[in-house]
């Protein structure tokens, strides 16, 4: 096939080159037809320079071979093409394009995502390939920075006596990080997947005290957490640990997940005069963090900022005050009280509030924890902090909320009332708003059924609520006839609804509540009255 007959015309060039994307139009046997001023900016070089080149002939020369390997991939990829005349996909290649700087040439390096596709005419010939291609050089380098990430927080694991923990505790699973072999002998796959493997660790003297502790965050709807209790090493010892733990909720307020460290702060008890030999060694680690970190003596100054601090705020490097001035104005208030008020009672300091970036002015959601180192007298010595970017989690809670309220709005307009008991004593979880309608407004959530509906309980409602619990099965109740408040304007009028009671269940197959659906059937119910009454009327016309 000659080269003229693939030439496009003057209009279609003209709208070929203007596309969004990465392309070059070839012939079957590789010419470069065309090409997209996209990929002319981005590989560095002009159009009308490449077109009647091969394809191959415009990879520039590297000293470093790796674009003569990417010239081999491509090459495989459309005869390929060409062979079935089908799309063929290359792997992932690695073509360093040549920097647009005056002087030496260099290259610099970059990685793509190819993707050869032929056209074929009405014979099923192959007319033209399209070599659409991506620049996917950023994902690569963050992949690799994540990685290097993960292995600095691995390292610093191991060095600063950690130890990361997730507890989801609606179906009672915990997880630990690799570092529990090495900070406390503990090997994470020979745990069991409980929340007992915990409790078996914690020194039973401290148990009791660190358990309610939790129990009354949960029921005060705390996010945060803190204690320090005494943890047993396989060995049989035990270590001085602060735990620390971050609860998250579910939009009636019940507990979902924990996520939380364990520090080890058996190596934390050692004189001052230890712990300034050490202080650049321990700098160094704060360096390597990937968050921003800090460190502030015992009376709340800060003595140091990490590299990542001033790189993403823009503070001067080497000043430590006014760090205040990068915090979101409506959040510099609580940041300040919660820090004072944590400094004066020497307990763990964490908060979320907003941060500036320098880069483009706009602010970012961070946490920031501050946790207090003490010698062996246990007075704190130093404090010790990071900030953790949660923006997009925020973002994702903020999501929920939107799909609960849309939720919520779907419950109050449903001809269906829910309600969801959980456990043997059947505590109220969760009402739909008709429940209200059907009952009044009684006090529901957190309470057990038989305080909610006293006036059931002689009527047998809570034998058949303990059936359903136990033997995991389904009742109903049909056509149960009831004084329904449609309106809640105080004037309730008779009204019928369908009963029904199951049994819910956890993933590990057993049973976790009871779960009640109310469905009125007041015109399904009147219909067959109407019908039953004009059969009858009809029979005694005939006698």
């Amino acid at each position: 096939m000659h080269l003229k007959e693939n030439i496009l015309s003057a209009d279609l060039t003209l709208v070929f080159r203007a596309l969004p994307g990465l392309y070059l139009l070839l012939s079957p046997d590789f010419i470069i037809l065309d090409a997209t001023e996209l990929y002319s900016r981005t590989t560095n070089f002009k159009i009308d320079e490449v077109i009647g080149k091969s394809i191959f002939d415009t990879f520039p020369d590297n000293p470093t071979d790796s674009n003569a390997v990417a010239k081999r991939n491509l090459r495989i990829s459309l005869e390929e093409v060409t062979r079935s005349k089908a799309p063929h996909t290359l792997p992932l290649i690695q073509f360093d394009v040549p920097t647009t700087d005056s002087g030496s040439r260099g290259f610099e390096e970059h990685f793509w995502k190819t993707t050869n596709t032929p056209i074929l005419d009405s014979k099923g010939e192959i007319v033209y390939i399209l070599h659409a291609t991506q620049n996917i050089t950023a994902s690569v380098r963050q992949d690799k920075i994540n990685q290097q990430n993960q292995e600095r927080l691995a390292m610093l694991d191991s060095a600063l006596h950690t130890v990361a923990w997730e507890y989801d505790i609606v179906n009672d699973r915990l997880s630990w990080s690799e570092s529990l072999l090495e900070v406390f002998g503990h090997a994470p796959d020979m745990m069991d997947p409980g929340g007992k493997s915990w409790d078996d660790l914690v020194h039973p003297e401290d148990f009791t005290a660190v358990q309610k502790s939790i129990e009354d965050a949960m029921l005060e709807g705390k996010k945060l957490w803190t204690n320090e209790y005494r943890l047993r090493r396989a060995d049989g010892t035990y270590a001085h640990v602060l735990d620390q733990g971050y609860h998250v909720y579910d939009a009636n307020g019940k507990p979902l997940r924990t996520f939380g460290t364990i520090i080890d702060l058996s190596h934390s008890k050692r004189s001052e005069a230890e712990l300034k030999e050490s202080d650049t060694r321990f700098r160094q680690l704060l360096e390597n963090l990937p968050h921003m970190a800090w460190t502030a003596d015992p009376n709340g100054k800060v003595l140091f900022f990490n590299e990542n601090w001033y790189n993403y705020t823009g503070m001067p490097k080497g000043q430590t005050h006014g760090w205040t001035s990068y915090i979101h104005p409506e959040d510099t208030a609580d940041a300040l009280t919660a820090w004072h008020n944590a400094v004066s009672s020497q307990t763990l300091y964490e908060i979320e509030y907003r941060i500036r970036d320098c880069i483009d002015g706009s602010y970012r959601y961070f946490m920031e924890r501050g946790v207090p180192m003490y010698n062996q007298e246990g007075n704190v010595i130093l404090w010790v902090g990071t900030y953790t970017d949660i923006e997009d989690q925020k973002r994702t809670l903020e999501q929920i909320r939107l799909k609960d309220q849309q939720l919520e709005s779907i419950l109050q307009h449903s001809p269906s009332h829910l309600c969801l008991l959980e456990g043997p004593n059947h505590i109220c979880r969760y009402v739909s708003p008709g429940v209200y309608r059907l009952y009044g407004n009684r006090s529901y959530i957190g309470r057990p059924a038989r305080e909610i509906w006293p006036e059931f309980t002689p009527m047998g409602f809570m034998d058949l609520l303990d059936q359903v619990y136990m033997q995991g099965s389904t009742a109903q109740i049909s056509e149960l006839q009831v004084m329904y408040d449609r309106y809640q304007n105080g004037n309730p009028k008779e009204a019928f609804f369908n009963f029904r009671y199951q049994a819910t269940f956890t993933n590990f197959g057993q049973v976790e509540g009871v779960l009640i659906t109310a469905t009125e059937v007041t015109e399904l119910v009147r219909a067959k009255r109407k019908a039953e009454a004009l059969a009858l009327e009809l029979q005694k016309k005939e006698g």
